[in-house]
């Protein structure tokens, strides 16, 4: 191998491993870097991250993606229109607490006792085929998706959720690659090392010794042919 394709290789193999640190951090990041807001849920310059835990929404988004929701002001949650997708807490397992999370569909708002209700339905309509048994006041309401669905990143950061996930996708590599770095700074420090303990050379005295010498053994070849 010629060292143009080794000098190659090299940079190659540098620029992947700059990209994933890069990677890695934004990773990291989004999973555990995330402030959380005030409820409870990762956000990053006002905008919340949620993994999509079923397939109630699809086509809209599927189960194992991420979408984006957008923080909303007391104000803005009660203004909401048919039509917005809104995660809101709810009571999915039936203990009478409403600790969990759903994003649906709003189909209809119901103004009620002072309050404002929004009334909500999954877009698949084989898992929902009618709309969602409770109402949901708007003080409830943790955001509004903007649009954003990242396919099949939710898997992703489910996993690196995961202390195994975790170590073996991120803190693993990212170790690999700072002790790479470590051994090649520590063997150009030991190669300047030996450079300067080396004597140097001079090609053109070399050169000079050569002449000399094989000039000097010419004359003595001459003398012994001359006796």
């Amino acid at each position: 191998m010629n060292i143009k394709v080794k000098k190659g290789l090299k940079i190659a193999g540098n620029v992947f491993l700059w990209l994933f640190v890069i990677f890695a951090a934004v990773i990291t990041i989004m999973v555990f870097a995330g402030q959380k807001n005030t409820n409870g849920l990762p956000s990053l310059f006002g905008k919340t991250l949620i993994t999509v835990q079923s397939n109630s929404m699809s086509p809209t988004f599927k189960k194992g993606d991420m979408i984006i929701d957008d923080e909303l002001t007391v104000a803005e949650k009660k203004n909401l229109t048919i039509g917005d997708i809104i995660t809101y807490n709810v009571d999915l397992d039936g203990d009478g607490e409403k600790n969990e999370i759903n994003t649906h569909k709003i189909i209809e708002v119901v103004p009620q006792g002072g309050y404002i209700y929004y009334r909500t339905q999954g877009d698949n309509k084989i898992l929902n085929s009618t709309a969602d048994k409770d109402l949901v006041r708007s003080d409830l309401v943790l955001g509004k998706y903007d649009g954003t669905r990242l396919m099949g990143i939710g898997k992703v950061t489910d996993f690196l959720n995961t202390q195994t996930g975790f170590l073996l996708c991120i803190v693993l590599p990212l170790a690999l690659f700072f002790l790479f770095e470590i051994y090649s700074f520590v063997s150009i420090i030991v190669m300047m090392k030996i450079k300067k303990t080396t004597p140097v050379v001079d090609e053109d005295e070399i050169k000079k010794k050569a002449i000399e010498e094989y000039l000097q053994q010419q004359k003595s070849d001459n003398n012994d042919t001359t006796v």
